[in-house]
């Protein structure tokens, strides 16, 4: 017993230690992770990683009667199936229409010239314009050429950027093999990360906290899932309506809506707005299309599916 309280206070001694470092060295400490804290980027995509997986390890293993590294590669091989054909599929589409909509650039932004002139020349006709018009001309003029500039910049960064792209997919595959260790033999990590807790806090308290962590960490499964299935389903009937209807960017709008739909509230609105300023500069008649696949798409969430996940 005096040994754990021992074990205690060296622990609170050495925390204290660190941050009255870090309060006086501020500055060396935030370099230090600026510096350090890209190595613990695969660490973090382990955790994450066997969390997901688990689950269908756990299912893998118990059906089919296999053993437990059997089903970790089992589980592995078929997530990289699935990601693969996913990329198969839709990469070239996507990669389609963004070569397209890069081509249409300087049409749309002529386009956009000629939707303000004219918004400009309304506002005139009716009184409503309060400065000169050749003064908002060059200002509308000014800032599409801006923001056509980074679109075209940040398609340019993106090629420019394999090597930081090559470098990041190292990491997550660092992360798949942690993931894999872990999983092997997750028992163990479990009573590792269990006898941690027992020695800086009290048995009964470690146990809570490992049931809040179980408990945590269902919940997170259930939410995350819940929206990937939600998210799945409105990107493709946003994509199905837009498609069968012959409006532009259809598959690069649904993913886009579809992503967008992962974040609350705010991700459908800037997914949607991006949608619209694509559709309405390539055919603006076909605005009421998606209009109504997103509609269709809200509706089924809200309404159908939603409640029911």
């Amino acid at each position: 017993m005096n040994k754990i309280r021992g074990i205690k206070l060296l622990g609170i001694g050495i925390v204290l230690v660190i941050i009255q470092s870090f309060l006086q060295q501020y500055d060396t400490f935030r370099e230090i992770y600026s510096k350090y804290v890209g190595y613990l980027v695969p660490v973090i995509y382990a955790f994450f990683i066997t969390i997901f997986l688990e689950p269908i390890v756990t299912i893998i293993e118990k059906k089919l009667k296999i053993r437990r590294i059997l089903a970790v590669l089992l589980t592995i091989f078929l997530v990289f199936v699935l990601v693969g054909i996913f990329i198969g599929i839709i990469a070239p589409q996507v990669i389609e229409s963004i070569k397209d909509l890069y081509g249409k650039l300087p049409a749309m932004q002529g386009r956009l010239e000629k939707y303000a002139g004219e918004l400009i020349e309304y506002l005139k006709r009716k009184g409503l314009l309060l400065m000169g018009d050749d003064e908002i001309k060059a200002s509308i003029t000014k800032f599409i050429k801006e923001n056509m500039k980074y679109l075209q910049d940040f398609g340019i960064s993106v090629l420019w950027n394999i090597v930081w792209w090559g470098i990041a997919l190292t990491k997550f595959f660092i992360g798949f093999f942690l993931a894999f260790l872990i999983l092997i033999d997750k028992e163990y990590f479990v009573r590792f990360i269990n006898n941690i807790f027992s020695i800086i806090f009290e048995r009964e308290k470690a146990k809570s906290i490992m049931v809040f962590l179980g408990e945590s960490r269902e919940v997170l499964l259930k939410f995350v899932w819940g929206r990937i299935i939600v998210s799945t389903a409105v990107g493709i009937i946003t994509f199905l309506v837009m498609f069968l209807s012959g409006t532009p960017y259809a598959l690069l709008s649904g993913i886009m809506i579809g992503v967008g739909n992962m974040i609350p509230y705010i991700g459908s609105i800037i997914a949607g707005a991006i949608a619209v300023l694509l559709v309405g500069l390539a055919e603006p008649f076909k605005l009421i299309f998606l209009g109504l696949a997103i509609l269709i798409a809200q509706t089924v969430d809200g309404w159908v599916i939603g409640p029911k996940i």
